[in-house]
């Protein structure tokens, strides 16, 4: 008997998610190199996602 449930699907392939990790490493190690700090708070307010704060802080 077929299963009513179709199989759950990927939203974004693994190399889509790789390629933006590392433009968010890029990015976090700017402004490590201008001597600057990222403000989470600032980004959270401006609307970005936790899931996104929260790998920035992760690289």
């Amino acid at each position: 008997m077929a299963s009513a449930v179709a199989a759950k699907r990927r939203k974004f392939s693994v190399g889509s998610l790789k390629s933006g990790d590392r433009l968010l490493k890029a990015i976090k190690n700017d402004f490590r190199k201008n001597g600057e700090k990222i403000d989470y708070d600032k980004l959270r307010r401006d609307g970005h996602s936790k899931a996104m704060i929260a790998r920035l802080r992760a690289l």
